[in-house]
């Protein structure tokens, strides 16, 4: 509470003479602010045990910020005065339903455009013509696990659908190999959907592999690109599911997340004013083709150029699956995610939600990491807090898969 409100002096007094020796109060004030700087503002104090120690206290809690989380340990003497304080940044775990979980790998590298890619195959040991889940990750120049603060989406989903007898195939995204190609322009099929429709070629042409069916899990960006990525692969593709979809336009859906997130700590500063007008612009821009593809991504939305933007100036993935009768579908969405909300699901429900090749299911209480959500307001909190993909929620997906085109 009191480094929060950077009353230095206050908790300076607490310590005993050992401490008081070891951290002056300007190194205190100098490491306080310097973790704010990279962490941001601290958010909530969770999950406090109190603990007897040598005739004082061991105290544990989890300090969240806005964008990290630490353990702290702090060690009372019988006195009543600071005799230790210990942060430590929280790292990822693996889920319990990966222990002891025997698989195979290969490592299988790919070329998509002029670029190779690395990826790895996870096989259950049960394997015999399994089907296989190609895992396609959300924006940003996102590793193979989709590693997200101290989660890690896509290894959680390697592990669970694997003891489910299902194999996955995670890759490095183009983007977290070669930097430069976020660089100038770029449109979806450069960042997610040539990588994609490469890897399951690549599974396919290995006549090494043998596996009943093919199909791909879009994260976010991912699945928002899904649909163009079956009307591409057509009857290739043995299913797509779509993890955490927008339905509204990005420019839409961006200007939304905005304004929740400047409003989310209960204030709009000048400075988040300021940030809501410029963007609102932006945004207005490209409601109006007021861009072209040589117009740069700092004079638009995120971190996508004009190429990128005018790429899907007339796409509408409700629309594809509308149109798309062949391709099963199953469209999962968190209710705690901030992100792409119950507003999408509810518009993919309306649209698409009668069709005999879609299938729909949310789930309470899980974000936009499919991870439990405990924070009284879903936020950038929730992403970093090591956590795990819900494994009922990665039973449904194995369930759906085994069933698909019997």
């Amino acid at each position: 509470k009191f480094m929060s409100k950077h009353q230095y002096s206050k908790v300076y007094r607490c310590f005993d003479d050992n401490m008081k020796s070891k951290i002056p109060e300007s190194q205190l004030k100098e490491l306080w602010e310097q973790m704010e700087s990279v962490s941001g503002n601290l958010v909530s104090v969770d999950e406090i045990v109190i603990k007897p120690l040598d005739g004082g206290t061991r105290q544990t809690a989890v300090l969240t910020f806005e964008r990290a989380a630490l353990n702290m340990q702090l060690v009372e003497n019988e006195k009543g005065k600071l005799a230790g304080l210990f942060l430590s940044q929280l790292g990822y775990q693996q889920p319990e339903y990966a222990n002891g979980l025997g698989t195979g790998k290969k490592y299988i590298n790919f070329i998509s455009d002029t670029y190779t890619l690395s990826g790895e195959l996870v096989i259950p040991l049960s394997c015999n013509n399994c089907p296989v889940v190609i895992l396609v990750h959300g924006s940003g120049p996102n590793d193979k696990d989709e590693t997200i603060g101290p989660n890690k989406v896509f290894y959680d989903l390697s592990m669970g659908l694997a003891s489910k007898g299902i194999a996955t195939f995670r890759y490095d995204k183009r983007s977290n190999l070669y930097p430069e190609t976020l660089e100038g322009q770029f449109d979806l099929y450069d960042e997610t959907i040539n990588d994609a429709i490469g890897a399951l070629h690549t599974l396919k042409n290995d006549t090494s592999l043998h596996f009943r069916k093919h199909v791909m899990l879009g994260h976010s960006l991912g699945a928002f690109s899904m649909p163009l990525i079956a009307d591409s692969l057509g009857g290739q593709l043995d299913g797509a599911i779509l993890f955490s979809a927008n339905a509204r336009r990005l420019e839409d859906l961006i200007e939304y997340q905005m304004e929740y997130l400047t409003a989310w700590d209960g204030e709009i500063t000048k400075e988040e004013a300021d940030l809501i007008k410029i963007n609102t612009i932006k945004a207005a821009n490209i409601r109006s083709g007021n861009y072209t593809t040589e117009t740069t991504a700092d004079s638009l939305l995120a971190y996508w150029p004009g190429k990128f933007w005018k790429g899907i100036e007339t796409y509408n993935p409700v629309d594809h699956v509308r149109h798309n009768s062949a391709t099963p579908f199953f469209i999962v969405q968190g209710e705690r995610d901030y992100q792409i909300t119950m507003t999408d699901f509810n518009i993919w429900n309306s649209a698409v939600g009668n069709q005999s090749n879609v299938s729909m299911k949310s789930y309470p209480g899980l974000s936009h990491l499919f991870t439990p959500s405990t924070n009284d307001k879903s936020g950038p909190n929730d992403y970093f807090i090591p956590n795990n993909v819900d494994y009922h929620l990665i039973g449904d997906i194995a369930q759906w898969v085994l069933e698909i085109n019997k």
